[in-house]
């Protein structure tokens, strides 16, 4: 008898962590198309609802306010106590178009990239530095002189020769934080003022045009992080463009050397 009692109480134990395994297996968070069913399949005791409506084997954006929206269903036992919450949302089903084409990409960085710095020959025939002891080093990113926003390479050399050789107040990012400088423009030999600093507010490269959705002229693109050329870091990109692209040539990468082009200029 007690060996029994012992493979039931056994048997029971085994049975509810089962029971408890499937429970906990139900996502926490799902996502369904317009008009697609949810079916927890045949769990017993177990039932969904939203709000007092029973959703056990079906569930549509008819049970929502909206499309788009999102609610959370209660996954009740003998609709009774409440095991486990579940945030529902419908989305429309989208069809896209696989492409797989190698594309140009231009980007833009915000503000100018500081991607070297060099010595002025004045027009007193003297050498200058205007960036030294200023913080400013390469990999650092202006974004703002005289309170004025920097727009790229151009704007910021026109704001400098605005400056006719008044101290200006250069606003930049360095390490993510936003720092200050005062420096002061050297008239050049060529007549124009300068600070010393090598900018440049673009990059080049290519990347994989995967698909796009016909609906809404929408794209996406194989990418990952691009670093600048010259100094190694991550660009702060504000905005890009894709150009038509044509492969001329593949090199394969050798060990210690993956890839053995040259730069384009």
């Amino acid at each position: 008898m007690r060996k029994t009692r012992r493979i039931f109480i056994i048997a029971f134990l085994l049975c509810l962590f089962i029971y408890c395994c499937k429970i906990d297996s139900i996502p926490n968070s799902m996502i369904l198309y317009n008009g697609e069913s949810l079916d927890l399949g045949d769990f017993f005791g177990i039932s969904l609802k939203i709000g007092e409506e029973d959703c056990n084997t079906i569930l549509t954006s008819s049970n929502l306010e909206e499309e788009g929206s999102s609610t959370t269903a209660q996954v009740k036992l003998f609709d009774t106590f409440t095991v486990k919450e579940v945030e529902l949302s419908i989305i429309d089903e989208t069809t896209v178009i696989p492409i797989g084409q190698v594309s140009g990409l231009k980007l833009y960085t915000n503000g100018a990239l500081v991607v070297g710095v060099s010595e002025i020959k004045g027009e007193d025939n003297q050498k200058h530095k205007p960036y030294e002891n200023s913080g400013i080093e390469e990999g650092d990113r202006i974004i703002k002189i005289n309170d004025e926003d920097v727009k790229d390479a151009n704007h910021l050399i026109e704001l400098i020769n605005q400056s006719n050789g008044e101290t200006i107040e250069v606003q930049y990012v360095k390490n993510n934080e936003i720092c200050q400088s005062n420096l002061t423009p050297i008239k050049a030999s060529d007549g124009t003022y300068k600070l010393g600093l090598w900018i440049r507010d673009s990059a080049a490269g290519i990347g994989t045009l995967t698909f796009y959705e016909p609906a809404t002229g929408n794209f996406a693109a194989l990418g990952h992080g691009i670093t600048d050329v010259d100094t190694g870091d991550l660009v702060e990109i504000s905005n890009g463009e894709f150009l038509t692209t044509k492969i001329l040539s593949i090199i394969k990468g050798l060990k210690g050397s993956p890839r053995k082009n040259s730069r384009n200029h």
